[in-house]
């Protein structure tokens, strides 16, 4: 019956990972669709190149064109930035105007500069009506509220000053007034994405986020990167910013890293439906040499989903300041084009991917009879205990599945737990009855080692498969939601192992009590063992590198990483198609190469600890695919790669350790390590 039950296990794991590949596929195809990159810069930035330059706006932006820039960023104005250039003179009904007199007249330097200052401060709450009778100055006034109002001459001629009379001047100066016109047709003659940067405002609320929506809109905004250190709507305010936004189909950018206050419950409200944006700020910009720069922003778009490339001017100073930046930008976008992998144009959001509720069903048997599997692999169950305790997580990662995205979100981590170690329990590995069997030779070592990897990775894949499906919708894709649990899908496999190792793998037809003895006396054993300087210390730096790899996991990793690796990792991007992980192909493949290599030539003692290292590397070829937001084919490259890489790197470990040990059998080696702890214990 256990035979029986075994395979009503692998048929169900079969079934559910067919399902993730389905969900996979469908993934795929929205990724697929969606390859067209907006490289920006905003329109300050320019004007400052075209001044250090000696050239005009225009000439320019042409140039940054050119370059590879497709998009233009405006700022909105705002009164204090109207004060400072010119367009807006504070006074007080003919006085000087000084800071302290609260209510001063304000002297406009064109009528349709009046239209937008009280459109602008109209769709942002300040309340405007409109007197059929009121006078100042022997001249008609159109009185916008007791407020506001716009004063027009005995002539009736057009509007040329604002006054406000009951509240104070200082309290709306830096209150934003919506997008200069004459940079957004600047901007579309030559060409170029207008993109619209506004800031969160005072008392907004649903009518007033659309109103100032609806001009951007009008003046044919599509994208809307927020300024400032917060997002419209925050705080409270994020559900009714997003349907906004929805309303008036303007995107939003997302700033990725940026930490604007609001962007989280922003982001969640409009569950993926934005486009992502990377940005290097000033300071950072001048911490970065040239090749550093351009890494960043190639992996952003090609590794993260990133489709605005939001670019700084590296550097004003110099003969030809334009120039320089012009390079630097030409080779971000080849970096990032990959010949044709990859487009530049109007970005534009990912479409859902439509993975119907029976996928996610389906993928939830799938990870009910892994975990099911590997409790069989470490405990004895009765027939009938098996098939009741089967039928109990059937349904509870069934209803997980379908219980929205924290229940996928928790089977897809209980995946994650259990295919690695399903993967790494290898009872020609961890059991010590297995081990009477003549050693191989060196070459039939290594192939059964290069083959242990392969099947190792396949069972780890079928977790894979059904992480990805049951992950695969727009939120994941852009980091609106996430994988929880990586620190412990990292941590807890190795740990099971590790003991696993330590006390042996149970033997399944035997009763528990007697079992139970058998795994007291092992650790007995192994807890009674002498103490070793070399061994100690051993022991000590892989306790330490398993520290290390477990605290820089996740997305807001413990410990930082060096110059030295970064340099590294910024050569392998440019040597391969993409780099694999470090602690892949590096650590864990060739520790599991190495280990198996060495078990099958008869070196125990060194194998097991060398074999629990190498979990590393199956636990990550899974965690690779806990980043949705890595495209699906760009996720598979980089595992293969490691598993290439750190294959070949393992095979080279086994060899030098042939020769290091070529006149010396492995039972000589397994005896003299014996006899040393016999004597000890003497």
């Amino acid at each position: 019956m256990l035979r029986k039950r075994t395979l009503t296990l692998c048929i169900l794991i079969a079934i559910g990972a067919l399902a993730g590949l389905y969900g996979a596929w469908l993934r795929y195809r929205v990724e697929a669709r969606n390859h067209r990159v907006e490289l920006a810069m905003d329109l300050a930035d320019i004007k400052n190149l075209s001044t250090v330059s000696g050239l005009t706006v225009s000439d320019t932006i042409a140039r940054l064109k050119r370059a590879g820039i497709t998009s233009v960023s405006i700022t909105e104005d705002t009164l204090a930035f109207l004060e400072q250039n010119g367009d807006l003179h504070p006074k007080h009904r003919g006085k000087y105007y000084e800071v302290t007199i609260p209510n001063p007249d304000l002297g406009v330097k064109s009528p349709p500069l009046i239209q937008r200052i009280y459109r602008g401060l109209s769709d942002r709450g300040i309340p405007v009506s409109i007197s059929k009778n009121g006078f100042i100055n022997r001249g008609p006034a159109v009185w916008f509220t007791p407020e506001l109002r716009v004063l027009n001459s005995a002539t009736g001629a057009p509007p040329t000053a604002l006054c406000v009379a009951g509240i104070e001047y200082m309290s709306i100066r830096t209150l934003g007034i919506g997008l200069d016109p004459i940079s957004v047709n600047t901007v579309r003659r030559a060409g170029m994405i207008p993109l619209g940067r506004i800031s969160n405002f005072p008392g907004a609320r649903p009518y007033t986020m659309r109103a100032v929506l609806s001009d951007l809109k009008h003046q044919g905004i599509r994208t809307v990167i927020f300024q400032g250190l917060e997002v419209m709507g925050f705080r409270g305010q994020q559900k009714d910013a997003a349907n906004a936004l929805r309303d008036m189909g303007i995107a939003y950018g997302q700033v990725e890293f940026g930490k604007q206050k609001g962007d989280d419950p922003l982001s969640v409200e409009l569950k993926g439906d934005y486009i992502r944006v990377h940005s290097i700020a000033d300071a950072e910009m001048g911490a970065l040499d040239d090749n550093e720069i351009i890494d960043r922003y190639v992996r952003a778009a090609r590794e993260r989903n990133i489709r605005i490339c939001y670019i700084r001017p590296v550097t004003l100073q110099g003969t030809d300041p334009l120039q320089t930046n012009e390079i630097l930008i030409t080779k971000i976008a080849r970096g990032i084009a990959r010949g044709h992998e990859m487009s530049f144009g109007a970005s534009h959001e990912f479409s859902n991917t439509g993975v119907p509720g029976l996928i996610f069903a389906l993928i939830g048997l799938g990870v009910a009879a892994g975990f099911m599997l590997l409790a069989s692999s470490i405990f004895s169950f009765s027939d009938r205990v098996g098939w009741l305790t089967l039928l109990g997580l059937i349904l509870v990662c069934v209803g997980l599945s379908l219980a929205g995205d924290m229940g996928r979100k928790l089977n897809a981590l209980l995946a994650a737990l259990v295919f690695p170690t399903l993967a790494c329990l290898r009872r020609d590995i961890l059991s010590p009855e297995l081990l009477k069997k003549k050693n191989a030779s060196s070459k039939e070592a290594a192939g059964m080692a290069i083959t242990g990897l392969i099947v190792s990775s396949a069972i780890t894949s079928l977790g894979i498969y059904l992480v990805v499906g049951l992950l695969a919708t727009r939120p994941f894709m852009l980091k609106a939601d996430q994988f929880i649990g990586i620190k412990a899908a990292h941590a807890i496999p190795i740990l099971l192992i590790g003991l696993l190792a330590i006390a042996g793998l149970p033997t399944l037809n035997r009763n528990w009590p007697e079992e139970r003895e058998k795994i007291r006396s092992r650790l007995s054993a192994f807890l009674s063992e002498p103490t070793r300087v070399g061994m100690l210390l051993l022991t000590l730096v892989a306790l330490v590198i398993m520290v290390l790899i477990v605290a820089r996991t996740g997305n807001d990793p413990g410990v930082g990483i060096s110059g030295i690796e970064l340099k590294f990792r910024s050569l392998l991007d440019r040597l391969l198609p993409v780099r694999p992980r470090t602690k892949e192909f590096l650590l864990g493949h060739p520790a599991f190469v190495l280990a198996l290599a060495l078990w099958f030539r008869g070196r125990k003692k060194w194998a097991l600890p060398l074999f629990v290292v190498g979990v590393i590397g199956q636990v990550s070829l899974l965690n690779t695919f806990c980043h949705i937001h890595t495209p699906l084919h760009l996720s598979f490259i980089r595992d293969i790669t490691g598993l290439v890489f750190g294959g070949v790197i393992g095979l080279g470990l086994f060899w030098l350790t042939e020769i290091i040990w070529k006149d010396t059998p492995a039972s000589y080696l397994e005896q003299k390590s014996e006899r040393a702890g016999t004597e000890s214990n003497a």
